[in-house]
């Protein structure tokens, strides 16, 4: 599965970031791009979280603001690793 430190909230951890604020727009803005392009071709989008960065409540308040957005927004599916694995093998099985 795709991993990226670009929407990771290890950010915390390197003072990338220091409000939920600047979390949420980090993601939202990530989102929307992703969100645009799939009109034509589906997008995924990682969000890399730790319950001792981003489980602090300054910092939750901003993911929570991110996912009560991405809510909002029409034909968006929030779900683990997992969920796309299982997608993966019964949508796509490997040839062979």
């Amino acid at each position: 599965m795709p991993y990226t430190l670009t929407n990771n909230d290890a950010k915390f951890g390197v003072s990338a970031l220091s409000t939920g604020e600047e979390f949420f727009a980090l993601l939202r803005d990530c989102f929307d791009m992703l969100y645009r392009e799939g009109v034509t071709q589906p997008k995924m989008m990682s969000v890399g979280l730790h319950m001792r960065l981003v489980g602090h409540p300054t910092r939750a308040a901003g993911l929570e603001r991110f996912l009560d957005y991405v809510l909002r927004q029409r034909d968006v599916w929030i779900c683990r690793r997992l969920d796309i694995a299982r997608h993966w093998i019964e949508h796509h099985p490997a040839a062979g």
